[in-house]
């Protein structure tokens, strides 16, 4: 169906897409470019009660989740997840959020100086918790040395299903991803547990960065591959693997592209993104636009920001993932310089976090990544978010949404 039997006036639209439910709401992003774009820019998440949820995974004294306030940054909610397991090797993580349920991971040692990883789906605001069984041994000797691999959290807005994905990536840059595992919610039968989907790519190469995090926007799982050139996409509905090139390498006025200025996968309003900080100080974020990686149109990225440091500091300050943007602010932390006592108490590699937000508008160029001449905005200033005693640790963002929705458990066996 064209797009212009679809038209209607944004007056007459925006209103209608307001009074529906989210779940609505996402499958009419579905429609065409158009309706998608309005239900992104019009009626974006935040005007429904997304929330920024700040992630602080901490080993000893439990993970933090602190859920803020998008208008006046106070706190709303504080829950802390300690580790499930004595024999506990990594700080519980969050691997992702979707329609208010938490998905988190943990490494445990079992006898025998095996690990295995601890995978469970949690709603805090009514306290239901699943536990998902661990996932098998891969069938691959390099991707059983991957260890505890990268995991995503992903929902698919036409089917309403609930999968995690797991990405086995060895440390070396060269290991090959041969197969991805996937476990749907609420299934039944086979998709109750842990099934391998094959992964190939032009050449037969397909593989993962360890330096880059895997992320699930829009129904498909994202991961960079070893080159971090090219974006690796599993689509949710149908578990096919398709590939992408990645954005062009950030560069620097009058100097070579920067050196580990690699991108980094985020969620940019609802839709993939990657980012980028090169060491003068300059932020370059780029959004995809098309194809999202299936089998439609054709994958078109486009440079959404662009921002300089006034005085850049990137030792210190950096931008945060996987969510990047909550409505018209950019996202970013900060870690202190630490103390003896820090040291002494938590550990060479922790540091107190700060999360800051800052209002930019977006490019007004083309859209295409070319030069239009002018002068990216200066970031002089960020309004403080968070900054709390139990901040130590490492820090990620996500976009977060109050539900009173059930977990979806496994359908129960049919075999006598």
């Amino acid at each position: 169906m064209a797009d212009e039997d679809l038209s209607l006036p944004d007056d007459v639209f925006v209103p209608i897409l307001l009074h529906l439910p989210t779940s609505s709401r996402r499958r009419f992003r579905l429609v065409c470019k158009r309706w998608r774009d309005v239900i992104d820019e019009r009626t974006p998440e935040m005007l429904v009660g997304t929330k920024i949820l700040a992630f602080v995974s901490q080993h000893n004294r439990g993970s933090r989740a602190i859920v803020f306030d998008k208008e006046d940054g106070c706190r709303r909610h504080a829950w802390i997840f300690p580790c499930s397991h004595e024999r506990s090797t990594t700080a519980v993580s969050m691997v992702g959020t979707c329609n208010g349920l938490l998905c988190l991971h943990e490494r445990v040692v079992a006898p025998g100086n095996r690990s295995f990883s601890i995978v469970t789906v949690v709603n805090p605001i009514t306290g239901d918790t699943l536990e998902l069984p661990p996932p098998p041994e891969s069938s691959e000797p390099e991707q059983e040395r991957a260890q505890a691999g990268k995991y995503s959290f992903g929902y698919h807005p036409t089917t309403g299903k609930y999968k995690v994905v797991r990405i086995p990536c060895g440390r070396r840059r060269q290991g090959a991803v041969h197969a991805v595992q996937v476990f749907t919610l609420g299934g039944g039968g086979d998709t109750a547990s842990w099934r391998e989907v094959p992964v190939t790519a032009p050449g037969g190469g397909a593989s993962c960065s360890p330096l880059s995090e895997a992320i699930s926007v829009d129904g498909r799982t994202y991961w960079l591959d070893a080159s971090g050139i090219r974006v690796m996409a599993l689509d949710l509905e149908d578990e096919r693997v398709t590939s992408f090139a990645a954005p062009p390498p950030p560069a620097c006025p009058g100097l070579l592209p920067a050196a580990g200025a690699g991108w980094e996968l985020t969620s940019v309003r609802g839709r993939l993104g990657a980012v980028a900080t090169t060491a003068v100080g300059r932020v370059d974020v780029w959004v995809l636009d098309d194809g999202g990686g299936g089998g439609g149109a054709r994958p078109r990225w486009s440079r959404r920001y662009e921002i300089v440091e006034a005085t850049p500091r990137t030792s210190d300050y950096w931008i945060v993932a996987p969510e990047l943007t909550h409505g018209e602010y950019i996202l970013r932390s900060s870690r202190d310089r630490m103390t003896r006592d820090d040291y002494r108490i938590w550990g060479y590699t922790c540091g107190r976090r700060r999360l800051y937000r800052h209002k930019v508008g977006d490019l007004t160029s083309g859209g295409d990544g070319e030069d239009d001449g002018q002068s990216p905005p200066v970031v002089e200033g960020w309004e403080l978010l968070m900054s709390a005693e139990e901040s130590h640790g490492d820090l990620t963002t996500f976009a977060y949404v109050e539900t009173l929705e059930p977990l979806p458990l496994p359908l129960p066996s049919t075999h006598g």
